[in-house]
């Protein structure tokens, strides 16, 4: 070898695919958005079988929501005003759509002063 070539290495460099798995408790982190994630309706799973399902509005929910809504002859736009909701709220919530929300339900019924069903 000549004295320019003495500083490389030529030893070959192997890449797995998959790292190691590692061994130990769960870190913080992993506890925290698992939490984090619940409360918007999105659940972490501790296994395969242990997949919860998102609740989205129900059809007679978002029927009763859209019938009482015309009966009252307001729009999509005013009930959302009226309710403090973003139009698409109201939108999502008569397609049935969205994630299920007690609270936009609670306020829609309140604002038309109708009973609304939840199931």
């Amino acid at each position: 070898m000549s004295k320019q070539q003495q500083h490389q290495d030529w030893e070959p460099v192997v890449f797995n695919k998959k790292p190691a798995a590692k061994t130990g408790p769960a870190t913080t982190a992993t506890v925290a958005t698992s939490s984090s994630l619940a409360s918007v309706g999105i659940y972490a799973a501790a296994t395969d079988d242990d997949v919860k399902k998102t609740k989205y509005v129900s059809k007679n929910t978002s029927l009763a929501v859209s019938a009482a809504r015309c009966e009252k002859k307001m729009t999509q736009k005013e009930l959302a005003q009226k309710c403090n909701f973003e139009v698409s709220i109201v939108s999502e919530i008569e397609r049935g759509t969205c994630v299920y929300n007690a609270t936009h339900v609670n306020k829609i019924q309140s604002v038309l002063g109708v009973k609304i069903p939840r199931s």
